[in-house]
């Protein structure tokens, strides 16, 4: 429930929420980047949900919900740990190997095997735990574990 309220806290991101709740917000605005910014808090804590035809709607069961199922993330391998606070990322690793293993923790959490990935659908998914959703992209794609189509339109887990 703490992280429920630390994400609202935010008096821009609860301005946001409210006009998700009563439906007010127009798909245009969602798109601008203090919109998106704080979206992705919201996505990540389960408050707003996007919908298959990319709208967003607010999900009030988070509230009804017991504490220990909020967790949006899977429990982060020891040694990743210290990268991460409040579920999310703090920083990108600089190392290689630890980067890559990572990489591998957050496309294993986060994207099925099976499916393709529009690159809106990769960015919001990486925002949920870091803001430098390209850099995060990049990296997957360089070390092999997402694949994007030639022409950019999908990408798919390796």
């Amino acid at each position: 429930m703490d992280q429920l309220l630390a994400a609202l806290a935010d008096p821009e991101r609860l301005r946001l929420y409210a006009r998700i709740v009563l439906d007010e917000l127009p798909p245009r605005e969602a798109e601008s980047p203090v919109a998106r910014k704080h979206l992705g808090r919201l996505l990540a804590n389960g408050l707003v949900e996007r919908l298959p035809d990319g709208s967003l709607r607010a999900d009030p069961a988070v509230f009804r919900r017991a504490p220990g199922q909020v967790d949006a993330h899977p429990t982060v391998p020891r040694r990743l740990t210290g990268f991460f606070a409040h579920g999310r990322l703090t920083t990108i690793p600089v190392r290689p190997v630890v980067r890559h293993e990572l990489l591998v923790h957050l496309t294993d959490t986060l994207f099925d095997a099976d499916r393709s990935y529009s690159e809106r659908e990769i960015n919001d998914a990486f925002r949920t735990v870091h803001d430098d959703t390209a850099a995060l992209r990049r990296y997957c794609v360089t070390d092999g574990l997402l694949v994007r189509e030639r022409d950019g339109s999908a990408y798919r887990r390796w």
